[in-house]
């Protein structure tokens, strides 16, 4: 009996085993880049239309704001801030928390004489003194004295004032007693100086620097100064016409400042 042996190659199969699963491999990675590109190509595009989208966005934007009806459009997406214009009340603390405003001072040199007995033993008796006086009058307004009355705003941007009148502050020094001096005493062979004599012409110097005040245009000067310091007062409240008056306000109807949707105006404190 022949008895044949045959030799059976038992690798084949493990060799097409792994040519097949070598196949299913490359496979598999060749999917997952087509995959990988797509997702890539598809982010780019989405990117690409998202920017192309903002400026189409931007540009509308700039159509509206050059267009008529921006302002409306403006109202109704994006809520503005109000501009509150101040009241009559809070301008006219404003202004009485001012109280004196000096508005004009203005300088004199004046000489004066006294004498006395001069007339008496031929002078023996007598006393001549010279005085420089150099003094200052203050004036201004008192605005203090200001009422409701005397304030009233009659559009958004204007208001009326009626100020009090200049008045000079007689209970400022007006005499400067550091510059003031005695140019000249002469005494009698038969007497001495007399300390009330400086202190008279004193006196009578300081009345006649406050006459020689009152009836130059003094006060006139004042009064220009304190509307213009009023003026600037107001212009840096929002105001930008302001009439004075000097007798009382005109009749008219105050205005009132519209208060816009979402807003609500808070009491003012007394």
């Amino acid at each position: 009996m022949t008895i044949m042996m045959f030799e059976t190659d038992s690798k084949a199969p493990e060799n097409r085993s792994a040519a097949r699963y070598g196949t299913n491999d490359s496979c598999l990675r060749r999917a997952m880049y087509l995959f990988m590109s797509f997702f890539f190509l598809v982010t780019a595009v989405a990117v690409i239309l998202a920017m192309i989208g903002v400026l189409r966005v931007g540009q509308s934007v700039k159509q509206i704001s050059e267009n008529p009806i921006s302002d409306f459009v403006r109202q109704l997406v994006i809520p503005a801030t109000p501009e509150i214009l101040p009241s009559a009340a809070f301008v006219l603390r404003g202004i009485q928390n001012e109280a004196r405003l000096i508005t004009l001072s203005a300088n004199y040199r004046e000489t004066f004489i006294a004498q006395r007995n001069n007339d008496v033993l031929w002078g023996a008796l007598g006393e001549k003194l010279v005085f420089e006086a150099f003094g200052t009058v203050v004036a201004g307004v008192d605005l203090s004295q200001m009422g409701e009355q005397d304030l009233l705003v009659v559009a958004p941007q204007t208001v009326w004032v009626r100020l009090p009148p200049a008045e000079i502050f007689a209970d400022l020094p007006i005499l400067d007693t550091t510059l003031s001096y005695v140019a000249d005493r002469d005494t009698g062979l038969l007497t001495r100086a007399d300390p009330e004599l400086e202190t008279q012409v004193r006196r009578v110097a300081e009345q006649e620097i406050l006459a020689i005040a009152q009836e130059s245009n003094l006060l006139v000067q004042a009064n220009v100064n304190a509307q213009q310091e009023i003026r600037k007062i107001m212009q840096g409240l929002g105001f930008t016409e302001v009439v004075f008056f000097e007798d009382e306000l005109p009749p008219a109807t105050p205005y009132v400042q519209p208060v816009p949707k979402g807003y609500v105006v808070t009491p003012e404190a007394p």
